[in-house]
């Protein structure tokens, strides 16, 4: 008979960590607000590409989802920093 999971120590250490990356998510979410408002204040007012901003608005947005597939059980892999930071490219357009 195999133990139910809430006597499983793995368990409780994905817990942990799921509290935790939710409070990192509620963070990166707001620097994405920031990022976003300033790219397309960057965007409304000058003729110039914001590549750097937008570079590092698609690298939150990359590690926001990086934090969903943790948090909804998608994958067991943790976000940074138990991964690399996720790098996006810049030549990539939308």
């Amino acid at each position: 008979m195999s133990k139910p999971g809430y006597a499983d120590q793995g368990f409780w250490f994905r817990v942990i960590f799921m509290l935790l990356y939710w409070v990192v998510l509620n963070i990166a979410v707001t620097v994405f607000g920031v990022l976003l408002v300033l790219v397309s204040l960057v965007k409304l007012g000058s003729k110039y590409e914001p590549v750097t901003l937008s570079s590092w608005l698609k690298s939150v947005t990359a590690f926001i989802g990086q934090i969903f597939s943790f948090l909804s059980f998608e994958s067991e892999e943790k976000p940074f920093p138990f991964q690399p930071w996720p790098q996006v490219n810049s030549d990539e357009e939308a």
